[in-house]
């Protein structure tokens, strides 16, 4: 059996490593030649502190002979690459195997999540497309530590042969139909978790951290509802799981990021000194139009969105949000 996983980023290493775990002869794709020969050179182990690739993996820069094969097909890009990696290799995905999507954001040219991206480059695929998202740290998978995690498809087929491709006894795979739940639930989550660090960083208390992680499920929750998803979903892993995950744990790029600005730290500065993705800063931007579009509130993602680019201070949105106007919490 073989697999192709597009995208040499810790993420896609960690994925890579499960699929070779499970018996997958497994050839990744980048569109960096440098990073294929650092792979196929065990160099890229850097990335993911020290920790060795196994053999079994190769890597390529040649997209169309890495999928050639492929019964399973894993995407792991970053959001800001979904628009070219669809439109390029959307028509390259044999016409025999599954797209599991593995990215965590929104499309920023259009929104979209990331299985509509790839539905609107190959409509055939629309059967094969697989979501997985949940509580999920990259270095954590590769090193074989317990996990859990959701795969999600309106074809009960797909969704059950994406479960058995990644079920380890470290990693534990549930399946699931909601798709816009699972995919929007690991997308929005980042930019609370934003919230989160910047709550950190201000040195504001652990009370205004557990008010951010319970008011952002619930925003994220309404905006999920507005756009299909079962509201249910976001109770689960791909949901508070992920969310709680990402804004608590210490390897989380977004809380760093959120700690970095409560510190008064620039955005940009914190991007230019780390290198890092950080999935929420431009998921906040899809997140404040699809909220408008629908007419949903999210005081959180807002205030989030204006401290990255509009130059609200952290202080002057920490006004902002605990000035709201009373209501019920049921509302």
């Amino acid at each position: 059996m073989k697999a192709c996983v597009i995208g040499a980023g810790a993420w896609g290493i960690a994925l890579a490593i499960v699929l070779s775990d499970t018996g997958f002869q497994v050839e990744m794709w980048d569109s960096d030649p440098a990073v294929t020969d650092a792979i196929n050179s065990q160099h890229i182990a850097l990335k993911l502190q020290g920790l060795e690739i196994p053999l079994s993996i190769a890597a390529r820069h040649e997209a169309g002979q890495t999928l050639q094969g492929a019964s399973i097909v894993v995407s792991a890009v970053p959001s800001v690459a979904l628009g070219t990696v669809t439109r390029s290799l959307g028509p390259l995905i044999p016409g025999d195997a599954i797209l599991v999507s593995a990215t965590k954001g929104l499309d920023p040219e259009t929104g979209k999540r990331p299985t509509e991206a790839w539905l609107s480059c190959g409509p055939s695929l629309g059967p094969k497309l697989v979501a997985m998202s949940g509580p999920n740290f990259a270095i954590e998978i590769a090193r074989r530590l317990p996990a859990a995690t959701v795969v999600a498809s309106k074809s009960e087929e797909a969704r059950e042969t994406a479960q058995a491709a990644f079920m380890t006894p470290y990693l534990r795979v549930y399946t699931h139909w909601d798709v816009a739940g699972v995919e929007l639930g690991g997308a929005l989550k980042n930019i609370i978790a934003i919230a989160c660090g910047i709550t950190e960083g201000m040195g504001i208390g652990y009370n205004a951290q557990a008010a951010i992680i319970s008011r952002g499920i619930a925003e994220v929750t309404r905006l999920g509802s507005a756009l299909g998803a079962d509201p249910l979903t976001f109770a689960g892993l791909s949901g508070v799981g992920d969310l709680v995950l990402t804004s608590t744990g210490h390897l989380s790029r977004n809380r760093q990021a959120g700690i970095a600005v409560g510190r008064g730290e620039s955005i940009e500065s914190f991007l230019a000194r780390t290198g890092y993705t950080v999935e929420g800063v431009a998921t906040v931007k899809s997140a404040m139009e699809l909220a408008k579009d629908h007419g949903i509130s999210m005081p959180i993602t807002e205030v989030v969105y204006k401290i990255l680019y509009l130059g609200l201070s952290t202080r002057q949105g920490l006004t902002e949000i605990m000035g709201r106007d009373r209501r019920s919490e049921h509302e």
